[in-house]
């Protein structure tokens, strides 16, 4: 039994998610935005090896990222854990086993752009299979949030309770295999082999020629979704509430980010480069916006929590393919500025970086459908 707190500092805990990550010995990032995942300087974790760092970006403890690499050859230890989790594949070849307690395991053999979930409190592990390579993964996650709410790392850690209709071997033997289309910008799946090339259902709504598929992962209600960018034109403004993830996968451009009441400063607006691998995480109700200044497409995996009722339920609990894309409520969890309620100077910007980076390419950006 731990022994009473005598002072206010000794019992004060301000984030037990940073003291968690203070205890792993691995280096915690904070800010609105990395510029790449894929170089960031990590260190030795001890307790499932590998190199690791952790993520508390865009102000707040909601979601989190988790970056790891394992040698060549090598592997991570087993854990389970009571929060959500899925695995993106940055770099290299290998594979994750996954099974219950007392159950055969499954393996799931993945590659770069490869989209994984963990299931919810089964056991897992990875294996890089490459044998001189060392492979790069990155897990986002709503641990800090589950972290902070239980205060108890062997209740998250070592809880004995097996969520079978989440996972479990005999309802799970195409595990990695199933996929449902199921309405439009609405797939369910728990794995994805490279996230780079599949396909996409167009998202007029959020942008000119801009388009997006929105995950349902691990039998969860994640809010996961891949977003595309056409070559020469960028999406509206916009936000929402805290927790967002945009990492760039392919393409390059630039981020702004600005708040409520800054819309036309200039001087209010951050510019942020985009680049592989790169991520931005807006803070709470912070404007955001994409561009796109680069040849080709602009895709990107955002992470956004686990609570699908924030943007693709409406009151009445049916399903909105519009999701965060309206701008008719601004007082709403999410809310769009419309291309013809943005500061002139941006789209004037805009066709400067077009023309620099030798993109002849102009599509005029227009709201192409009402939200």
């Amino acid at each position: 039994m731990s022994q009473a707190a005598k002072t206010f500092d000794e019992w004060w805990v301000g984030s037990h998610y940073r003291r968690f990550v203070e205890r792993e010995g691995v280096p915690l990032y904070e800010g609105s935005a990395l510029e790449n995942l894929a170089t960031l300087p990590l260190a030795d974790w001890e307790r499932r090896g590998g190199k690791a760092a952790y993520t508390r970006l865009g102000n707040q403890e909601v979601v989190n990222l988790q970056i790891v690499e394992i040698p060549p050859k090598g592997e991570l230890k087993p854990e389970r854990h009571m929060y959500e989790s899925v695995m993106y594949v940055m770099s290299g070849t290998g594979a994750t086993t996954i099974w219950q307690e007392g159950e055969p395991k499954q393996t799931v053999e993945w590659g770069e752009g490869a989209l994984l979930a963990i299931p919810l409190n089964a056991r897992h592990q990875e294996f890089n299979s490459s044998a001189d390579k060392p492979c790069r993964i990155l897990f986002g996650t709503n641990m800090a949030q589950v972290i902070n709410l239980y205060q108890n790392l062997d209740f998250v850690f070592n809880n004995p309770f097996v969520f079978k209709e989440r996972y479990s071997h005999s309802a799970a033997r195409d595990y990695a295999e199933r996929g449902v289309h199921w309405n439009t910008r609405l797939f369910q799946t728990n794995f994805v082999a490279d996230i780079r090339n599949f396909a996409l259902d167009s998202w007029g709504e959020r942008g000119t020629r801009t388009s997006i598929m929105r995950l349902y992962m691990g039998n969860s209600s994640s809010q996961i979704h891949i977003l595309e960018v056409s070559e020469g034109t960028y999406v509206t403004a916009h936000r929402h509430g805290a927790g967002a993830h945009v990492i760039v996968i392919q393409g390059e451009g630039y981020e702004y980010l600005f708040m409520p009441g800054d819309e036309g400063k200039a001087d209010g607006r951050a510019k942020i480069p985009l680049r592989p691998y790169g991520v931005i995480a807006p803070k709470l109700n912070e404007f955001h916006q994409h561009f796109n200044s680069g040849k080709g497409p602009l895709r990107q995996l955002a992470f956004k929590g686990w609570d699908k009722g924030l943007a693709t339920v409406t009151n009445e609990g049916t399903y909105d393919a519009v999701g965060a894309a309206r701008s008719d409520n601004p007082y709403a969890w999410a809310f769009k500025l419309r291309y013809d309620k943005e500061d002139p100077a941006i789209r004037e910007e805009y066709y400067k970086e077009l023309e620099k980076n030798g993109v002849t390419l102009r599509l005029e950006p227009l709201d192409q459908a009402a939200g």
